[in-house]
């Protein structure tokens, strides 16, 4: 992983954005695990752009949430270790007319748009949260793109810290496929193994964030030489 540097340094922007980010990707994240280990007694369901999606279980509607997987782990990665920094600022708007556009969207036609949790009892109206979110992830954007252009290019590399975040993060999977696989269906075991999934996925981004200093000339050189 010698040359999986990052070219950019985390800063307050990236922090926010990459909190805001991770808050949609739970979107993501939690039916993506629990349709594998929950099976097909959970069922998922989203309108995108008018466009009805569910699954219960591993069924066709499954491979859209592995292709927003694959989105967001570009955009994380992105965020601080592509060189290419245009990559960024595309997988950056990208992301925004992909939540954002698609909530509106469903606010604009429907009046409204709810997330619902039925395993820890959750039904909320997310108008009156959409609207301010987005206005400042827009704003953040433009900050954060600005910022970016500005700052000094960096050659920070993969180190332990990253390799232990990466087990730290990703390690309790054992136990989730546990707690959600067995017990009650909305019981204590599923509310448990829905609250680290939460929690986890607001961690991984942690995975991929630079730590520790810039690389000196001589393993910068050798970076280089791999890729």
């Amino acid at each position: 992983m010698e040359s999986f540097v990052a070219h950019r340094s985390v800063s307050r922007l990236s922090t926010w954005l990459s909190l805001i980010v991770s808050l949609t990707f739970l979107m993501v994240w939690l039916p993506l695990l629990r349709s594998v280990f929950d099976g097909s007694s959970y069922q998922w369901g989203m309108n995108y752009f008018g466009f009805q999606l569910h699954g219960a279980g591993i069924t066709p509607s499954y491979l859209f949430l592995i292709v927003q997987l694959v989105f967001y782990v570009a955009l994380f990665v992105s965020m601080y270790r592509v060189q290419n920094r245009k990559v960024y600022y595309v997988l950056l708007l990208l992301w925004f007319v992909h939540i954002f556009g698609n909530l509106l969207a469903d606010i604009a036609i429907n009046g409204d748009t709810t997330f619902e949790g039925d395993t820890l009892g959750v039904s909320i109206s997310l108008f009156w949260i959409v609207l301010p979110l987005s206005a400042l992830a827009l704003l953040l954007i433009f900050l954060a793109i600005r910022a970016d252009r500005r700052a000094s290019p960096q050659s920070i590399p993969w180190g332990a810290k990253n390799r232990k975040m990466l087990w730290l993060i990703l390690g309790p999977l054992p136990i989730q496929a546990i707690l959600l696989a067995s017990g009650e269906p909305h019981g204590l075991t599923d509310q448990i193994g829905v609250i680290l999934t939460i929690v986890q996925c607001f961690l991984l981004p942690l995975v991929v964030r630079p730590y520790g200093s810039k690389l000196q000339p001589q393993q910068e050189a050798n970076s280089l030489k791999l890729t």
